[in-house]
């Protein structure tokens, strides 16, 4: 496989973790938690918005 086909980051909805860490988190390609958070706006800020795209 290529690394193109491969995310970066991966943003995950936990809703079982929503009290305790929030129900969100950036996940890095290695497995890596980057950052968590209940709101996703603030979870999304970790990440670059230049260089990132949506891919479908």
């Amino acid at each position: 496989r290529r690394s193109s086909e491969f995310p970066l980051y991966r943003i995950e909805k936990r809703p079982a973790l929503a009290r305790r860490q929030g129900a969100y988190a950036v996940v890095s390609a290695t497995g890596h938690i980057l950052r968590r958070g209940r709101e996703l706006a603030q979870v999304l800020r970790v990440l670059d918005k230049k260089r990132l795209r949506l891919v479908e």
